[in-house]
């Protein structure tokens, strides 16, 4: 198992994010998910929805709901009590048990929750520079960030 967490845990939880979960291999050899706040709790690295959170209902496991903040790549952990808080559309991770298989190994869509600070009101949007090869440069479009105050013809 390389080093390195999978992608998809890397933008799920990035360093810093206010959930404090942090990619870690357990003891046992897997991904987990660590959450470092006042409790540590260890949560399986996979997203349990749609019939795998049926499956986590039966079998009793502990879940969490991740929920995301809106205008942000960023996402906050709530807790559930047994089956009420669970709704049939959202993303749960499941607790860790180093002896048993995880409810699900299926990783985070992050598709969809693009953002970027150049989409917000206010900031400058940047289109490509063909003459340099630098990917992070841009020529920045200046049509709203100067307001002369003359009329507009």
């Amino acid at each position: 198992m390389s080093r390195k967490p999978p992608l998809w845990m890397r933008r799920l939880a990035p360093p810093g994010n206010p959930a404090h979960l942090v990619p870690a291999v357990c003891s046992c050899g897997r991904w987990i998910f660590s959450e470092r706040d006042v409790v540590w709790q260890s949560w399986d690295a996979g997203i349990i929805a749609g019939d795998d959170l049926v499956t986590a209902i039966i079998l009793g496991r502990q879940l969490i709901r991740i929920r995301r903040i809106a205008q942000t790549d960023t996402i906050r952990l709530e807790t559930v009590a047994g089956p009420l808080g669970i709704s049939p559309d959202g993303m749960y991770l499941g607790a860790h048990e180093c002896g048993l298989m995880p409810i699900s190994v299926k990783p985070a869509d992050m598709s969809g929750s693009e953002f970027h600070y150049s989409t917000l009101e206010g900031f400058p949007t940047m289109r490509p520079d063909p003459d340099n090869p630098d990917p992070w440069a841009g020529i920045p479009e200046m049509e709203l960030m100067f307001d002369s105050g003359w009329p507009k013809c």
